[in-house]
């Protein structure tokens, strides 16, 4: 079964919803770094108390996880961030920045980001 990204933290967040540490009871946090291996049907949690620094190995079974999916494309294009409207130039552009930027993120923003004011707007071009 192939996951995206918002299904997955959609599992996660059930999982975190439901999660006790089975020493303290207390809530134990689950996120996407608590994931060590995934496959069709199941997941591998190692979890940790921060409580009483217990840890837990948890094996999810994703059985039902198909009902998270977007059941159209329509569904699944309600996210924005899901997908990247950009036209070709504009991803060869942002793809030579990066490259100039050794592929940092925030180099990146730190090179062009002086160009803008306080209300985001751009006050130079990108070359």
């Amino acid at each position: 079964m192939d996951l995206d990204p918002h299904t997955l933290q959609q599992i996660i967040e059930r999982i975190e919803q439901q999660m006790r540490c089975p020493q303290c009871g207390k809530r134990i946090p689950v996120d996407m770094t608590s994931v060590r291996l995934a496959g069709d049907d199941f997941m591998l949690l190692q979890l940790r108390c921060e409580t009483c620094d217990a840890f837990i190995v948890l094996h999810a079974s994703l059985q039902g996880a198909e009902n998270l999916l977007p059941k159209s494309e329509k569904d699944g294009m309600v996210n924005a961030s899901s997908t990247l409207n950009l036209k070709d130039d504009e991803v060869k552009m942002l793809r030579k920045a990066l490259e100039d930027s050794d592929g940092s993120f925030s180099e990146l923003f730190k090179k062009f980001g002086e160009g803008t004011s306080s209300k985001g707007t751009r006050k130079t071009d990108i070359v």
